[in-house]
């Protein structure tokens, strides 16, 4: 399972003390979620194409990035410098977004931070089982992965107060990428000193029953950490991937093309339509991270208790219903200030949806592959994923100015309709498998 032959026996406490970086990784990431539509819509006063473009090709960076790290990690057999890189490059990036002066120059450097972000992903999850003995690593991950998401909660409160403490101020939302840039400073620095580079490697084919799970649902493709990637170099086993598990990732992908369409404008239309503030749209992402948290354990308990088809349907169901339901608020001009607060709600409880989708999805593709064949598989899902982000957010502006946001809407649904049908129709192959199986690792 090593490269070497023994585990480390000791893990200090100032060795441990390196996962406040990534509490504060995860902040800045947390305070930067709302900011696409946000800066594009107030600061440039741009419309919703721009944020689907940004959107995507952000998610386009980190897809590529991703794979490009993860690949030159796993050959130069190193963790730390990569973790370095990531984040003193995020400072930078976001620290030039001060002197942007047009659209064009925000999206080439949102591009840039995406790239130089993603540096740390990869390998953050093997820094910490590298560290620690294998009967302790279910237990060690868990508790990296609690840092996350508390990092990108507190994150997003602190984006709140922010805004609420400076109502009508354009200029602030600058500022947030400025205080978002020196917190990324702050986990470089940390990371520096606090980081020890692990003396044991661990290949991550040899470590098949660890995998991701998706927290939360982002707009662009920038996960906190995963295990899993599309290997670009060395030999690959002679097993090949199942036709049913392919056709199953493929439509995963597609599923996250009609949740991106949906979710990609809909910032944009609480603003265009209802006039809604910084603090309004950082409210409405911050219910749904934290109805995503609230439903992390209890989607656990729900698809313990079904088969791994059954437990799909519902979620899927729910959210193809919202969406076509959605649609017929822009249709029918409902703008008044309670359908305002029933969008927020729906936004907040997709957010809840999504926890079951995401564990559902992750436990199949674990279960459907082999041993041999099982961290191939979740490479390949994780990239389906950014390719369906990246698909979603593309269309999603242009299907909104020739349609507008209600035939969006129904397209989501519509997409999602097409990706449940498809689920149906494929059989998983597998009994009833706990969740337990794997542990979620990614923040996203």
């Amino acid at each position: 399972m090593v490269e070497q032959s023994e585990y480390p026996v000791s893990y200090s406490r100032r060795w441990r003390l390196w996962y406040l970086a990534y509490i504060f990784s995860n902040m800045s990431a947390g305070l930067l979620t709302p900011m696409i539509p946000l800066f594009i819509s107030l600061y440039f006063r741009q419309n919703v194409v721009f944020v689907g473009i940004a959107s995507s090709l952000s998610s386009l960076s980190s897809v590529v990035a991703l794979i490009l790290w993860g690949n030159i990690s796993d050959n130069v057999k190193k963790r730390k410098i990569f973790i370095l890189i990531g984040f003193m490059g995020s400072f930078l990036s976001l620290f030039f977004i001060m002197f942007t002066t047009n659209i064009l120059d925000y999206i080439g450097i949102l591009v840039v931070y995406q790239f130089f972000a993603m540096a740390s992903v990869p390998v953050s999850t093997l820094l910490v089982i590298e560290n620690e003995i294998e009967s302790q690593w279910s237990k060690t991950v868990a508790v990296f992965s609690a840092i996350s998401t508390v990092g990108t909660v507190v994150g997003l409160s602190l984006g709140l107060v922010i805004v609420v403490r400076n109502p009508s101020s354009i200029e602030i939302l600058k500022d947030i990428y400025l205080i978002s840039a020196f917190i990324y400073l702050v986990a470089f620095i940390l990371a520096y000193f606090l980081l020890k580079e692990s003396s044991t490697k661990i290949r991550r084919s040899r470590i098949p029953n660890i995998f991701s799970v998706r927290s939360f649902e982002r707009t662009r493709y920038a996960p906190s950490y995963v295990v899993h990637i599309v290997r670009l170099f060395g030999k690959k086993r002679g097993v090949k991937t199942s036709r049913s598990l392919i056709m199953y990732i493929i439509l995963c992908g597609l599923l996250m093309v009609g949740f991106q369409t949906f979710f990609t404008p809909y910032p944009v239309f609480l603003i265009d339509k209802y006039n809604a503030t910084e603090d309004i749209v950082y409210i409405m992402y911050l219910l749904n991270s934290a109805f995503s948290v609230v439903s992390f354990n209890l989607s656990g308990n729900y698809i313990k208790k079904r088969s791994l088809q059954k437990a799909i349907y519902i979620p899927l169901a729910v959210r193809m219903v919202v969406f076509a339901a959605t649609s017929i608020i822009p249709f029918m001009g409902l703008y008044s200030f309670g359908y305002m607060i029933l969008i927020i709600l729906i936004y907040g409880a997709m957010g809840f949806v999504w926890s079951y989708i995401s564990i559902t999805q992750i436990t199949s593709v674990t279960t459907m592959a082999d041993t041999e064949t099982r961290g191939r598989a979740i490479g390949y899902y994780n990239s389906i994923l950014g390719v369906g982000q990246i698909i979603g957010a593309f269309i999603s502006g242009y299907i909104v100015i020739y349609l507008g946001f209600g035939g969006d809407f129904m397209i989501a649904a519509f997409i999602v309709a097409i990706g449940y049908i498809g689920s149906l129709k494929i059989k998983a192959g597998v009994n009833q498998t706990s969740v337990s199986r794997g542990v979620g690792v990614a923040s996203k």
